[in-house]
């Protein structure tokens, strides 16, 4: 039996359908803009700006919140910012410029970058020396270009890591050059480094093998250089970077 109440309840139709009207939508507008001007009022006016209109801010104690700058979290971690800034500016390399950035805290440090015109170069090279025998492998590279190296040898080999500047010093003599490290009396079998280029010009290694039988030197490299140039039996001969992928 179906009662009077259910006769005349909406049905699931009814309510989907259902759409509010112009006068009930203002309405609920107007709700929401109070309210809404009521909490900018008693709260967002005394605690962002110091304005307190109605007398709500000091009475919830908002107040001190405008005049600490906002709120202890952002204080906070304006401070520890601010801190961090200037230990990174001080303990910036020598010889380089910090400055604050406009949107942050963190220092902008120049002189640790250097812009090349193409990609870096990949060689990987096996190097083959007789008793007695020496050889030279030198890259020719731009002034402040970098390069990572590293290579070992079968056994210990004396050697040299010199560069030859295109541009020699006036009165230089041709054959000038300019020693970076050596080692001309035990030898050493491994030497691993990174290499930015003083100066315009080859720069590599001589190798000298002074043990009594043949030694076996695998080279790797990867940096900004233009060619190769190996120097064997007083016969130089520009090579390409060999690769290994």
């Amino acid at each position: 039996m179906t009662t009077i109440a259910e006769k005349n309840a909406p049905t699931i139709e009814d309510v989907s359908n259902y759409t509010p009207s112009k006068r009930q939508l203002l309405r609920a507008t107007a709700v929401a803009l109070a309210i809404a001007a009521v909490i900018f009022f008693t709260a967002v006016l005394p605690a962002e700006y110091g304005i307190d209109p109605l007398h709500t801010g000091a009475a919830l104690g908002l107040m001190n919140l405008s005049k600490s700058g906002g709120t202890p979290a952002a204080s906070a971690t304006r401070s520890a910012s601010g801190a961090s800034g200037s230990a990174s500016r001080e303990s910036a390399p020598a010889g380089a410029a910090s400055a604050a950035s406009a949107e942050d805290s963190a220092p902008v440090i120049t002189g640790v970058f250097v812009a090349q015109p193409s990609g870096f170069k990949v060689d990987s090279r096996e190097l083959k020396l007789g008793p007695g025998e020496g050889m030279e492998i030198k890259y020719h590279m731009q002034q402040k270009a970098g390069m990572v190296y590293s290579w070992t040898a079968s056994k210990k080999v004396q050697y040299e890591f010199h560069g030859e500047p295109d541009v020699k010093p006036a009165g230089a003599p041709e054959d000038y050059f300019e020693s970076y490290e050596k080692d001309d009396k035990v030898g050493v079998d491994q030497y691993h480094g990174t290499f930015t280029a003083p100066s315009t010009g080859i720069q590599g290694w001589f190798w000298d093998n002074e043990s009594a039988g043949p030694v076996t030197i695998k080279l790797e490299t990867a940096g900004f250089y233009d060619y190769i140039l190996q120097n064997k039996d007083d016969v130089k001969t520009r090579l390409q970077p060999r690769d290994p992928q």
